[in-house]
């Protein structure tokens, strides 16, 4: 599946809300979340690309393609998101060095660590075709 399409965002989705560990961890966030995952022309991403989702009560209640206002917008270069989605970079490290900028409350957000290392690894079992250069890493995913 194409990162970031809606295909991906609804498989995204659909894993996550079925996943009872994560399910577990995330019980009592309500937050939501814009990604802004910035162009590389010359790594063949062509274009800024903006998703965003809500959790209500640990449980994504609504993912999409575009910009909304929400609670946190995280943003960084693509080559950025790639390397923490493939746990390369942990989420924490990129948000500690400011490889990933993030808008909102960053004491609240810190408080969602471990439903989010839980999330990543949900979304590692998505097959995800990364864009440009970037296609060499595509995550192969689990059933």
């Amino acid at each position: 599946m194409e990162f970031c399409s809606s295909e991906y965002l609804e498989e995204a989705k659909k894993r996550t809300n079925s996943d009872e560990q994560y399910l577990e961890l995330a019980k009592d966030e309500y937050a939501s979340y814009t990604f802004v995952i910035k162009a590389e022309p010359e790594k063949g991403v062509d274009k800024d690309m903006v998703i965003g989702y809500v959790v209500e009560d640990g449980r994504i209640a609504d993912i999409w393609i575009g910009e909304r206002k929400t609670d946190f917008t995280i943003t960084g270069k693509y080559e950025i998101w790639v390397n923490v989605l493939l746990g390369k970079l942990g989420a924490t490290k990129a948000l500690m060095m400011r490889k990933l900028k993030v808008k909102g409350n960053l004491l609240k957000l810190m408080k969602y660590t471990k439903p989010t290392l839980r999330w990543l690894e949900v979304l590692r079992t998505i097959p995800t075709e990364f864009h440009g250069e970037y296609s060499k890493y595509n995550l192969k995913g689990a059933e």
